[in-house]
């Protein structure tokens, strides 16, 4: 294990990061059994309040078009899916783990970090022919791939300013200026966060790879993994530039690999961003005012 790994290790045990909540476990017990019935894990989330909210909440965002509004915690669930709803639980339950006292807004950083994976959604509709990634494991990648930066921020009282130094560094990839300043990143941080957690072993290794200008040019990973990490830096560009109507700060740094990866041209990608800005304002303009 290097010094970046043993930092990352050193910031895990500081912070004591909470076992899985009784609900995640209990739920995921259900939906690891061969015929897993959505009734008994729609009755494990219903035991929880502020846990139903988040679940109805979601389903009745505009991401669903539904033409009534639901209101029965069981119908919301068959209408997530299994994998969804995993994915939708254990965000909820890792963004309530972390309370401690931090330089960011976590409940802003929590929201930005949803907007993407949101956002990974219309990218995938538009790339769907040049890729075979399942919109799960995507909209998981979104939602976990910067778990590390909450503890990040609630370790180092200057953490705030790297962040901004880290935003306005084209020409470096956002886990070098944190190296630069502590030895360590939230890549790493990430990755031990989510094998505590015990999420999916690919998206753990996504996570602590999802910086690495020179992931697409591994020989030794999958092109799966590659379509997944390619897909997030186009919806985090997408994303950054709806929000803020800047260009992503690592987007330059990966830009030529990603379009090649997906044959894209310039121009492509141009009309390609207009319409995903387009798209998203018309059911999401109220995240971005």
């Amino acid at each position: 294990m290097d010094a970046k790994q043993l930092k990352a290790e050193e910031i895990i045990e500081k912070f004591s990061i909470p076992p899985k909540p009784t609900v995640l476990i209990a739920l995921q017990q259900e939906l690891t059994k061969t015929e897993p019935d959505p009734v008994d894990y729609a009755d494990i989330i219903s035991r929880d309040v502020a846990l139903s909210a988040v679940v109805l909440k979601t389903v009745n965002s505009p991401m669903f078009a539904l033409k009534r509004e639901l209101s029965d915690i069981r119908q919301a669930v068959v209408l997530l899916g299994a994998d969804r709803l995993n994915h939708l639980v254990t965000f909820f339950a890792l963004r309530q783990s972390f309370t401690g006292k931090s330089v960011i807004s976590l409940e802003k950083f929590w929201d930005n970090t949803m907007e993407v994976a949101t956002m990974s959604r219309f990218v995938l509709n538009y790339l769907a022919d040049r890729c075979e990634v399942e919109v799960d494991e995507l909209y998981a990648l979104g939602l976990f791939r910067d778990c590390g930066i909450p503890l990040m921020a609630m370790k180092y009282q200057d953490y705030r300013e790297v962040l901004n130094e880290a935003n306005h560094s084209p020409h470096h990839s956002f886990t070098e200026i944190e190296d630069g300043h502590y030895r360590t990143n939230h890549a790493i941080v990430g990755y031990f966060v989510a094998s505590s957690w015990h999420l999916p072993k690919e998206l753990c290794e996504l996570i602590l790879r999802h910086h690495d200008p020179a992931f697409l040019s591994d020989s030794l990973v999958s092109e799966t993994q590659k379509d997944l990490y390619a897909l997030i830096k186009i919806a985090s560009a997408a994303a950054t530039q709806f929000k803020y109507g800047v260009t992503d700060s690592e987007w330059p740094l990966t830009r030529e690999q990603v379009l090649t990866h997906f044959s894209l041209s310039d121009l492509d990608y141009q009309e390609m961003l207009a319409d995903l800005l387009d798209e998203y304002d018309m059911q999401f303009g109220a995240l971005g005012s």
